[in-house]
């Protein structure tokens, strides 16, 4: 798949991210980036509810911008889907499954029958002279999986990959990048956060592999669910009210219904911040020498005034929002002048999409 277009699919619960792309080499060319309200009662947790429903909608997006690609790639998050780091001695390759999953199968109280299991080798080391691996283990219900699959085939397309957001946006986090216009180290350990609709999925990456990974069930629409309550309004006339009327940074705002709303987004997101915290002191307290360097936000809720601000103040950390990575290329985005040229203003919202069109040789 280098140097083919692929379709990249990042499906959630409202919004579906659609990236048309182009793996050159170390980098991704982006020719288009569109968003499509996922159809209600079609998708839950990540698990596609209603195929059909979901594959019209998308195929209507497909055909109003005249998008004709078969390769397709598919990245999701959901709570179902774990992950999990475990040492274990080396073996050879082909022993390698049996003995993963017995591991596995020590620790969760799950029918194996029922996963798929896929793995990757983080590092090799040695430990009383027996040599040793850390593997990342992700574990998927056969029963999403299946649905992802159905949902390909209904759009007449080949599938390519199944990912899931935090090995996405791991893929783009390589060594000699620009973050924002700032060399980027793959030495440094970064938590990467994609502060999503109902999910906020934190991610800490170091010397290119995601060393630890966890979804806290909080998002942007438990703002948006209270907003609407106080204000006796529909959820997405608080979303609206959300992004135009808050600014994390200041205490009081113009008017009593603004400074209602900001403060409840800030209620929101301390709770976030909170449980944030929990997983990053976890992670340094898990081995002596654990760090975390510095924090990068994305995801639509990383589009909240002051955000960055008021994260750091209470992590005590830098945070910083993603508005450019110099191995995305949006270039052909914005010489086509459409609809979808805020791509660069925008990038937070489709990094997993862009992600997943890389495939590691």
């Amino acid at each position: 798949m280098f140097n083919s277009k692929v379709l990249s699919l990042d499906i959630g619960s409202k919004n579906t991210k659609i990236v048309l792309g182009t793996q050159r080499r170390k980098n991704i060319i982006i020719e288009k980036a569109l968003t499509m309200i996922t159809p209600v009662g079609c998708y839950n947790d990540g698990n596609i509810l209603d195929v059909i429903k979901l594959k019209d909608e998308i195929l209507d997006v497909l055909q109003a911008e005249n998008i004709k690609c078969k390769n397709i790639i598919i990245t999701t998050k959901s709570t179902t889907v774990i992950t999990r780091d475990i040492d274990i001695p080396v073996a050879k390759k082909e022993d390698m499954d049996s003995i993963i999953k017995f591991q596995m199968e020590r620790y969760l109280p799950i029918k194996f029958d029922d996963y798929i299991m896929q793995y990757k080798i983080l590092e090799e080391f040695e430990d009383e002279n027996i040599k040793q691996a850390k593997f990342a283990v992700v574990v998927y219900p056969k029963i999403m999986v299946d649905g992802y699959y159905k949902l390909v085939k209904e759009l007449n397309g080949n599938a390519v990959a199944l990912d899931i957001s935090s090995n996405s946006i791991n893929k783009l986090f390589i060594d000699n990048i620009q973050v924002n216009d700032e060399n980027f180290s793959s030495d440094d350990t970064v938590a990467v956060i994609d502060l999503g609709h109902d999910f906020t999925n934190v991610n800490i990456i170091s010397e290119g592999n995601v060393l630890f990974t966890r979804i806290i069930n909080y998002g942007g629409s438990y703002i948006d669910v209270d907003i609407a309550k106080q204000l006796s309004i529909s959820e997405e006339e608080a979303e609206e009210q959300k992004f135009k009327n808050c600014n994390l940074e200041r205490e009081a705002l113009s008017d009593m219904q603004s400074s209602m709303v900001n403060d409840i987004a800030k209620a929101q997101v301390r709770n976030w911040i909170r449980e944030i915290e929990k997983l990053l002191n976890y992670y340094k307290n898990k081995k002596q020498g654990n760090k975390i360097d510095k924090i990068y936000i994305y995801g639509g809720s990383s589009n909240l005034k002051g955000i960055e601000m008021f994260m750091k103040d209470i992590v005590n950390l830098p945070v910083t929002q993603i508005h450019s990575l110099s191995n995305v290329n949006c270039s052909k985005i914005n010489a086509a002048n459409v609809e979808s040229a805020r791509i660069d203003e925008e990038l937070s919202k489709y990094l997993n999409a862009i992600g997943a069109i890389i495939r590691l040789r």
